[in-house]
């Protein structure tokens, strides 16, 4: 029998360099507090941001659904797995994000690579922000189109591109709410350069789905701007307490993807229970306007406390919000340290984050109160 001596070796030079990874079991839903080992930690790291994991609505939705249709859809959406709740809430997202349709899929990571790897073309350019999402790049790697990276500040870089005659069409990608440093892309300065250079637009909503916008519909939304953003990705994993990705666009890209795209024709549909949470989920999204309102109270009240702590909050905008410590073997140690004073906020380090930026990722939910993040703050600074 071949031994795997060769990843062995990896994983303990992972173990030194502090890089190593370990599932941690989660005996209770994913509230603003969790069980671990029997002990309640305090939830700082979950993107249930507004508590819709386990809201009692959209629990109800799936077990009604599941006793109608069943659990598993048993087949691919083009053989026999378009099941009523996928298209009734393909219709829910499409009408909320203002586009003509909307497709579902699995995962978020799977919805990236159904667009970019089949929308984009043989001698097309797709320009991503560097700090984009894992399933972004690995979507752009396996693409044919070529792909270029541009930091969000960089609009020189971006126009010269954008100018360049060497490309049949131009792709400009980027997320709306960047998942690590909890900034914004500067949506209004992209849709000024796509419209000048005939380009199109695609935004992943991923963390702002829900928790921005008058309906929840994203930063898109709120800036005024979705009918000038050609293609939105986004998942129902974050907010919406579901899971799964889904992408809207005018009815010719959809039906493109539903003939083109691998990652949506080759897997087995969606769960239907949740897709019927999803419309639930979406329902009370359009009229979350209290929990986006304390969503964004908890996230000023933590950043304005650890700023005058002194702590680099890396210049967030959002309910996501890093510290930054830098060395990995430090940031391990305070997460393993607030994990027993509890807490759990776990470390980010490279290759998610930039060598020398390890941190922790603190994210918020409109449940938490003062007195939780009061006494996070007082926990990092001991």
């Amino acid at each position: 029998m071949s031994d795997f001596n060769f990843l062995s070796e990896e994983l303990l030079q992972l173990q030194r360099d502090n890089l190593i990874r370990q599932l941690l079991p989660i005996d209770s839903a994913a509230g603003v507090t969790v069980k671990i080992n029997g002990s309640e930690k305090i939830l700082f790291c979950s993107n249930n941001y507004l508590n819709l994991a386990e809201n009692p609505e959209i629990i109800a939705a799936a077990k009604n659904a599941m006793d109608k249709f069943g659990f598993g859809s048993a087949s691919s959406r083009l053989i026999s797995g378009s099941i009523t709740p996928h298209i009734d809430l393909e219709k829910k997202l499409a009408k909320l994000f203002g586009k003509q349709a909307a497709l579902v899929l699995p995962t978020g990571f799977m919805t990236n690579l159904a667009v970019l790897q089949t929308i984009p073309q043989k001698g097309d350019l797709l320009l991503l922000d560097k700090l984009v999402h894992a399933s972004i790049i690995d979507a752009a790697k396996g693409s044919q189109a070529q792909f270029r990276t541009y930091h969000r500040t960089q609009f020189d870089k971006i126009e010269k591109f954008l100018a360049s005659d060497e490309y049949e069409r131009k792709f400009i990608v980027t997320e709306s709410v960047f998942s690590m440093d909890g900034d914004f892309a500067d949506l209004k300065k992209l849709v000024e350069l796509k419209k000048k250079y005939n380009a199109y637009l695609i935004v992943d909503e991923a963390h702002a789905f829900g928790c921005l916008g008058g309906r929840g519909a994203g930063l898109a939304e709120e800036l005024g701007l979705l009918n000038d953003v050609d293609i939105v990705v986004a998942t129902l994993s974050k907010a919406a307490g579901c899971t799964g990705g889904f992408v809207a666009a005018d009815k010719c890209v959809i039906d493109y993807l539903i003939n083109k795209a691998r990652p949506f024709i080759y897997t087995t549909a969606p769960l239907i229970c949740n897709s019927a949470a999803g419309i639930c989920a979406v329902d009370i999204i359009e009229k979350a306007v209290d929990k986006r309102k304390k969503l964004k109270e908890n996230a000023d009240y933590l950043r304005a406390k650890l700023n005058k702590l002194g702590f680099d909050t890396a210049g967030s905008t959002s309910h996501i919000v890093p510290v930054i410590i830098g060395d990995n073997e430090k940031t391990v140690k305070l997460s393993k340290r607030l994990f027993d004073e509890g807490f759990l906020v776990v470390a980010i380090r490279p290759p998610t984050v930039p060598p020398g930026t390890a941190r922790l990722r603190i994210s918020l939910q409109s449940d938490h109160t003062k007195t939780q993040i009061d006494s996070l703050c007082d926990a990092i600074v001991i």
